[in-house]
């Protein structure tokens, strides 16, 4: 999350709770949030407001992204590696953790095992 989408999740944060939507506010919410999904803070924000009177806080936010990561993973199978990687646990596993995690962020996981396995297709990067 960039510090303008931090901008717009306080705003919308004060539409509901009246609280100061600052540069110094945006800053304290960016370093707590930052590294989350700007649509899953959203939908946090959203769903928070939706079922609960009380102010937000950041931990509200981290635990409601947790949520949604985790449906995911649960409601979607991880699909199999290529099978051009069986011969290379490194690379299978690597394949198989990068769909995990395209699944929580709510991308495809074909799409991040094939990157893998044009990694591991590329003999000048197994060396390192």
């Amino acid at each position: 999350m960039n510090a303008t989408e931090a901008s717009e999740l306080v705003a919308l944060m004060a539409l509901y709770d009246n609280r100061r939507a600052s540069d110094p506010d945006v800053v304290a919410w960016l370093k707590i949030i930052g590294d989350l999904d700007y649509a899953d803070c959203e939908t946090a924000i959203l769903a928070h407001y939706r079922e609960s009177r009380e102010r937000i806080m950041p931990a509200h936010i981290r635990e409601r992204v947790m949520e949604i990561r985790h449906r995911r993973l649960r409601e979607t199978e991880i699909p199999p590696p290529p099978p051009e990687l069986l011969d290379n646990p490194h690379a299978y596993r690597a394949a198989l953790r990068a769909a995990a995690i395209a699944i929580a962020d709510g991308r495809d996981p074909e799409a991040a095992m094939q990157a893998i396995a044009a990694q591991a297709r590329r003999p000048e990067l197994e060396a390192s």
